[in-house]
């Protein structure tokens, strides 16, 4: 696999980077966490500390568009972006948290 950075953006008020990125490979687009790690490589940065937000692919190209945040710190990163990426970036599964139907009061 390929990594092209094209555009990397500052933000110090979020502690992060943002990194537009064009990834070009042979086979099947792959996984996010695939993806996660050969970014972290590539940026020489901790691959804890990469969230990939965004990939997009044109049917039948065998490139994408990258966009992933690089934090300074882990606890604003969870805080920022949510618990249901950070496992999405993992590779971890989230379970279905079902809320409860209000009850319906009683006539009497």
């Amino acid at each position: 696999m390929e990594l092209e950075i094209q555009k990397q953006k500052e933000t110090p008020l979020l502690a992060r980077t943002r990194i537009n990125i064009i990834a070009r490979y042979d086979k099947e687009t792959p996984s996010i966490v695939n993806l996660r790690k050969e970014v972290a490589l590539k940026l020489k940065a901790d691959e804890n500390l990469v969230i990939i937000r965004h990939i997009y692919t044109k049917y039948g190209k065998r490139e994408s568009k990258i966009i992933a945040h690089v934090y300074k710190d882990q606890k604003l990163m969870e805080k920022l972006e949510g618990e249901r990426l950070v496992c999405k970036n993992k590779g971890i599964k989230m379970e279905k948290k079902v809320k409860a139907a209000p009850k319906a009061e009683e006539k009497k």
